[in-house]
């Protein structure tokens, strides 16, 4: 009878011990897919940056090299295949537009705002010595805080 209660215990103390150790495992998991999912909105955001930067250069040498002064619009997503983005393109003062990380090349055009479809470099130009450029950071980091954000010139 001893035996058979040294035994039970040996195995009750296996059958916690393997419980403990997979709930270890499940832990570390979700918080790795957790930290993962914010590097890559993070790194998304870095790149919306570095293209708003690349735009607002291509519109620079734009102006550097036209009469009329930046390419006019009442409000627009860029795009390579029409508007300013095929004009800056057509220019060559910029290869390739930059799309938005999260936006398909064939999607149409909604506000800045975040939505079902993604999001986009919005394009304002109401006079010919002035633009605004809108975008949109998914989280708070270096390359901003979270939002809608609009740069000037």
């Amino acid at each position: 009878m001893l035996d058979e209660k040294k035994a039970f215990n040996q195995d009750g103390f296996t059958l916690i011990e393997l419980l403990v150790t997979i709930s270890i495992i499940g832990f570390l998991t979700v918080a790795s897919v957790v930290v993962f999912n914010i590097v890559r909105m993070n790194a998304r955001d870095a790149v919306r940056v570095g293209n708003i930067a690349t735009i607002k250069r291509s519109l620079a040498m734009y102006l550097n090299d036209s009469l009329t002064g930046y390419p006019a619009s009442n409000g627009e997503c860029l795009k390579a295949s029409q508007g300013v983005g095929k004009e800056l393109k057509d220019a060559q003062v910029l290869l390739e537009v930059p799309l938005d990380p999260l936006r398909a090349a064939s999607m149409p055009s909604p506000s800045i705002a975040a939505d079902a479809d993604g999001f986009c470099y919005w394009y304002v130009a109401s006079a010919n010595d002035a633009y605004e450029l809108s975008y949109f950071l998914e989280s708070n980091s270096k390359s901003g805080s979270a939002g809608p954000h609009t740069t000037t010139q």
